[in-house]
């Protein structure tokens, strides 16, 4: 199982199969820390024996609708992470991930405004 600095399970492994469901479309450089992944509404499945550089999506003009016909290897992977995760509500993560970005301390001001106005109004 891969997860991003973010804390997002994006891959996931399973014999020769890795199963992608958020991929980061940045080509490199400085822009990969940049940009966000983009989460999938279906995971991109690659057998990294045959095809190692995960290109089979870009370069196979066959590759949607062999995904099609294999979409049991995508059910599986799914249910495989599922499980995985299932798992941190018994054991959870010790300290959330930490964020580059402002969206966590607007979360914290947004809560603090919406408590002081509830506190403002019943007074």
């Amino acid at each position: 199982y891969y997860f991003n600095d973010d804390g997002v399970l994006v891959s996931m492994r399973y014999d020769n199969w890795k199963a992608v469901f958020c991929e980061q479309r940045a080509p490199g450089g400085f822009k990969v820390w940049s940009e966000p992944f983009v989460c999938l509404r279906v995971p991109k499945v690659f057998n990294l024996r045959m095809d190692p550089f995960e290109r089979a999506d870009v370069v196979s003009d066959q590759y949607y609708d062999w995904a099609t016909k294999n979409v049991y290897l995508t059910e599986l992977a799914v249910m495989k992470s599922a499980a995985f995760l299932q798992t941190f509500v018994e054991y959870p993560p010790s300290q959330r991930p930490a964020s580059f970005s402002i969206d966590q301390i607007r979360a914290d001001v947004d809560a603090k405004i919406e408590e002081k106005m509830k506190s403002q109004s019943k007074q």
